[in-house]
């Protein structure tokens, strides 16, 4: 039976240079915040390989490292997501000959900063804790996720379950609207 990764999970405590501590976990929200920024988990999961990769860090890593970081110390962590985005005004015409126009936001940089003193991840992060952080960073990670179920031997006797008619849908009506949901008379008339 598969078990659920429990929401409340631990996380990895991390250390920082001014010798305080947080706990780095990745809860729904900040599973929500990566995904919004990188696309999905596929995308997440690959920003993790580019840095626990074996050939050496090259390309962009810091960055998406202090977002992946940020992200997990979030809520309990002390840090908020302070958003920069670039606004860009798009203008079409339409095949009726009228313009329109409209906003596209594009977030270009997302810092952490710690609420307490509001002082920036980057700065409170050493580089010298690099393979620390990675480690802290993939646990924490590990431990969002439920582990699954084990593959069944190969010949063994599979065995299904008829669900009662109580735990099949059921069809539903909906009711008449109550008096609070009617329109309420202007006042003062």
């Amino acid at each position: 039976m598969t078990t659920a990764a429990p929401l409340t999970a631990l996380g990895r405590q991390i250390t920082f240079v001014d010798g305080t501590t947080a706990r780095l976990r990745y809860s729904l929200g900040a599973l929500a915040l990566l995904e919004q920024r990188h696309g999905g988990i596929d995308a997440i999961l690959g920003v993790f390989e580019k840095i626990d990769g074996k050939g050496g860090l090259s390309g962009v890593v810091i960055g998406p490292m202090l977002e992946l970081i940020g992200a997990g110390l979030t809520g309990s962590g002390g840090f908020v997501p302070h958003i920069t985005e670039r606004v860009t005004t798009v203008r079409e015409e339409t095949p009726d000959g009228r313009k329109t126009s409209r906003d596209v936001r594009e977030v270009t940089a997302v810092r952490y900063v710690r609420q307490s003193d509001r002082r920036e991840l980057g700065d409170l992060l050493d580089f010298n804790g690099f393979d620390q952080l990675v480690d802290a960073m993939t646990a924490a990670f590990a431990e969002a996720f439920p582990q699954g179920e084990a593959e069944a031997p190969a010949g063994a006797p599979v065995t299904t379950v008829e669900l009662p008619d109580a735990f099949r849908g059921t069809s539903s009506t909906t009711s008449a609207p109550s008096l609070s949901t009617a329109p309420t008379p202007l006042s003062g008339n």
